[in-house]
């Protein structure tokens, strides 16, 4: 990770909420909230990209 961190805000929906919570209770217990977040995102990112190569590979 780079040594400079950019703070980033969001707010958290109703619905996101007892999901994160669950998730921080089950599997991120460990970690911090941050960590988690983090986690998350860069997940979501990695399967946005394997779902746009998939769409790109069925499509060509």
């Amino acid at each position: 990770m780079a040594t400079t961190l950019t703070r980033l805000t969001f707010v958290v929906t109703k619905e996101m909420e007892p999901l994160l919570a669950n998730a921080k209770k089950n599997q991120f217990y460990d970690r911090t909230r941050s960590d988690m977040i983090r986690e998350l995102v860069m997940a979501g990112l990695a399967a946005l990209d394997e779902k746009a190569k998939q769409e790109k590979q069925s499509a060509g």
